[in-house]
């Protein structure tokens, strides 16, 4: 029988036992039908997980104690960083889903100029933070026991700023060069930046040219901006895959 996963900071803790959040229980109780004495899987979102035992059930609480020692995970020294913009919500939740699912490790969200008119007035900040449940789910579901890190900015610039000494490499339909596998270090971490539907800026392209960004070009099929990032994820988490064996 499979045991559930479930995500707790409260893990890694000093006590045994401790309550999960209201929506992990909610998820727990509600959809998953737990009861007392069932055993779950918790994981802290920064590598450890332990086998927990359902101690407690109230309408909207879960109470667990740890039954076995922790176990940790080691982090890969090949991190793949994504810097992506903000788009219209349903097709942002796709592409956070799915690149989550492939194993992006960082996401550097940013409101980008050429911004969809249906998500120019939001809050980024509030637009990220409802987004990170997403992520959350995606790690119970796969068995990643490291939580993938969500922070907003305000511009393409500012995000890129925050970057030192890693390989970056942006996409677009109009750059000259072809993207390779052979282009990707097998002892730094790769970020990848990409843009909102309508392209990048030309105050962006300055941007990414400023900061030394290589730009590339991934075919003559012109992909989705939800698309694209998770294309080039899948082909780098794949060389990072074979770099690994």
């Amino acid at each position: 029988m499979r045991i559930h996963r479930v995500y707790c900071k409260s893990l890694s803790g000093p006590n045994k036992q401790f309550d999960l959040d209201e929506p992990q229980s909610r998820h727990l109780i509600k959809a998953l039908r737990i009861k007392e004495n069932d055993v779950v899987e918790v994981f802290d979102g920064m590598g450890d997980v332990a086998k927990c035992i359902v101690i407690k059930l109230t309408n909207k609480l879960c109470s667990v104690e740890r039954t076995e020692d922790i176990r940790s995970d080691t982090k890969s020294k090949a991190q793949l960083k994504a810097i992506i913009p903000i788009i219209k919500k349903n097709n942002f939740n796709f592409m956070l889903q799915k690149m989550s699912e492939i194993g992006v490790e960082s996401f550097l969200v940013y409101k980008p100029d050429n911004i969809d008119q249906s998500v120019a007035k939001k809050d980024i900040f509030n637009f990220v933070e409802k987004s990170k449940e997403i992520v959350i789910s995606v790690c119970k579901q796969c068995g990643n026991n490291f939580l993938p890190s969500i922070t907003s900015y305000d511009s393409l610039e500012s995000a890129i700023e925050t970057l030192k000494d890693v390989q970056i490499f942006a996409f677009d339909t109009d750059a000259s060069n072809y993207f390779t596998q052979e282009e990707i270090s097998q002892h730094s971490s790769v970020t990848i930046v990409t843009g909102p539907e309508s392209g990048f800026s030309k105050n962006e392209l300055d941007v990414l040219e400023s900061n030394e960004v290589d730009i590339r070009y991934l075919g003559k099929n012109i992909l989705r901006s939800e698309t694209a990032p998770i294309v080039v994820s899948a082909i780098i988490k794949n060389q990072f895959g074979k770099i690994n064996k």
